[in-house]
């Protein structure tokens, strides 16, 4: 146990605290899957520090090395993505905004509520029938139905 812990290294490596959240994930998610790969110990300084560029790599020499080189090129990956949205034009009203149409939506006409009188309820050009009239019968591949 002992050899293990004299064989540990500890190495400070300087990066940009924008890319910070990038590499620690939702809830660690990325900077556990990195420490559990490469068998080390990350740790990013408080953000109210005043040097939060400094994050901590422990672990056995290789294995640290291989870390910090992993962490260097993340950072470079995302510090090209923050630069190309930087450098994207801003988005211009005419393709942000939400076109409004120039009616005020759809007027109905001759509904019923607008009618001066009350319909006539007997009416079968007011309300036309589309049931069989009783009686009446007709054939059907189940055999004669009654309505």
């Amino acid at each position: 146990m002992i050899q293990g812990f004299e064989d540990l290294c500890t190495r400070k490596v300087s990066l940009d605290p924008r890319v910070h959240s990038r590499i620690i994930g939702t809830r660690g998610k990325n900077v556990r899957k990195l420490m559990d790969d490469y068998k080390v110990e990350i740790q990013f300084p408080p953000s109210d520090a005043g040097d939060n560029r400094c994050v901590t790599v422990t672990g056995l020499l290789d294995d640290v090395e291989e870390a910090v080189d992993h962490l260097l090129n993340l950072e470079e990956e995302y510090l090209l993505d923050i630069a190309e949205v930087d450098q994207a034009p801003p988005p211009t009203p005419d393709t942000c905004s939400v076109e409004k149409p120039d009616h005020q939506g759809f007027t109905v006409r001759d509904a019923p509520w607008d009618q001066q009188q009350a319909p006539d309820l007997s009416s079968t050009e007011d309300f036309p029938v589309f049931r069989a009239v009783v009686g009446q019968t007709a054939t059907s591949v189940w055999g004669q139905k009654r309505f």
